[in-house]
């Protein structure tokens, strides 16, 4: 039932990227039941429309794989101390396995990367003609929930993969693939999917409306001193938006993301519900629980997405030049 729904949810935030429109049209299904079918506005069928869309998008796709493997490699030491802050290891800071479950987390990054920030331009781009009486800041965040969605499905899977290896609960990214393979099949990989969702939706928003705020409003600032029409982000400029954008979103889902990591590595004993997780951190720990591991947290965001970000300008400005 998630896949389907997450098929769906893909389909319909995919059509409204490519311009195509849901139509008056029908379909019968099985029961009786009517659905609206998804229908292309041009003779060419909705998939031309899809690769067209894709093929206008490829240095957004390039740039966002480019800068996430950049930036996770870059920083996954920190992410490994902070997972294990939140799980009240003794060992957090031993240098020993610092980069274990670095592949598999690679794996899932980079392509949700690709998944969610260059599907976050095409909805963006799309709902800024859709909707040209509307704050940016409002479709920027709307932009952004429907880019992690679309990348969510794809993450969760090596998210667990990544936090249990990094956990020490397996040696490797292999072994961890097949322990929670045996233990729970399928649905194992997606241990914590509701409580990924809640964290990443909101710092995702939180991330790329700020980002875009901050990257806007120093972009004007500078063109008002400048005689080129065409002004663009220095290194250093990405670093400095990408910080502040980072440092900001870390901080205020440092709560969510201890409820996720709970929600992955733990066994049972914060329940399987986001809800549940939460009752028993604030009757256990109180406020100081949720907040366990956000200095790391944000140690480790600002820099990633600042280096995320330098990367992403700097790619996608080489392709458009």
């Amino acid at each position: 039932m998630r896949s389907q729904i997450y098929c769906i949810l893909v389909g319909l935030f995919l059509a409204v990227a490519s311009g195509t429109t849901v139509g008056p049209a029908l379909m019968v299904r099985a029961g009786g039941r009517k659905a609206p079918v998804v229908e292309s506005p041009t003779a060419d069928g909705p998939l031309k429309v899809f690769i067209e869309t894709i093929k206008e998008s490829r240095k957004h796709l390039a740039a966002a794989g480019v800068a996430r493997c950049v930036s996770i490699f870059g920083m996954f030491p920190v992410d490994t101390i902070k997972t294990r802050l939140q799980m009240g290891q003794a060992n957090a800071f031993a240098l020993e396995g610092l980069y274990k479950g670095v592949g598999g987390s690679l794996f899932g990054q980079v392509p949700y990367g690709v998944l969610t920030f260059g599907s976050y331009e095409m909805y963006k781009k799309a709902l800024l003609e859709k909707l040209p009486n509307v704050k940016p800041a409002f479709v920027y965040a709307l932009a952004a929930i429907c880019g992690d969605i679309t990348g969510s499905g794809w993450l969760c899977p090596s998210e667990v993969v990544k936090q249990q290896t990094q956990a020490g609960m397996y040696s490797s990214t292999g072994d961890a693939v097949r322990g929670i393979f045996q233990k729970k099949g399928l649905r194992g990989f997606y241990q914590g999917y509701a409580g990924g969702l809640a964290r990443d939706v909101p710092f995702r928003v939180a991330q790329l409306v700020s980002f875009e705020v901050t990257k806007n409003m120093y972009l004007r600032a500078k063109k008002s001193g400048s005689d080129d029409e065409k002004v663009n982000l220095s290194p250093s400029e990405s670093a400095i938006c990408g910080a502040i954008a980072g440092s900001f979103s870390a901080a205020i889902t440092s709560p969510l993301d201890r409820i996720k990591t709970l929600l992955m590595t733990d066994s049972g004993a914060y329940g399987s519900t986001v809800a549940s997780c939460i009752s028993k951190i604030w009757k256990d720990e109180g406020v100081a629980g949720l907040c366990k591991g956000m200095a790391p947290r944000v140690i480790y965001i600002a820099p990633s997405v600042a280096i995320f970000f330098i990367a992403y300008e700097q790619v996608q400005q080489r392709l458009s030049d």
